[in-house]
């Protein structure tokens, strides 16, 4: 087995697509402007679904509140988490922890989506 894609629903498309480019994602439409895909250097897919699509496939639909999971975002350096981190901030989107060194060796920091999954961002330290 393959672990190949990790969807989100979200509120706003357009919100969604913004911040996660601030992250490094291209998105492109795939099948219709509700659905939108981006692959990341190792290949999973991220793609983001809007609400409308959603209750067209299942009119029961109801996104979900809270999330038990992260996506972790691997940057290239410690500086590039300081980097991202305050770009995302800059362009008006939530911080939960700022960028520290971590006890397990790791620079890390911790935003939140549009709408509010939470996404940390992390690099080695050596």
């Amino acid at each position: 087995m393959i672990l190949d894609a990790v969807g989100i629903v979200c509120g706003d498309l357009k919100q969604s697509t913004k911040f996660y480019g601030l992250l490094g994602l291209e998105f492109q439409s795939a099948g219709g402007p509700e659905h939108l895909e981006a692959t990341t250097p190792t290949g999973l897919r991220l793609m983001l679904d809007s609400e409308d699509l959603m209750k067209k496939i299942n009119p029961d639909f109801v996104k979900p509140t809270g999330s038990g999971m992260t996506l972790c975002f691997k940057q290239e350096s410690a500086a590039e988490v300081n980097k991202v981190y305050d770009s995302v901030i800059k362009s008006g989107y939530v911080g939960t922890k700022a960028p520290y060194d971590a006890f397990w060796g790791q620079r890390y920091a911790s935003i939140k989506d549009p709408d509010g999954n939470p996404i940390d961002l992390f690099a080695d330290l050596n």
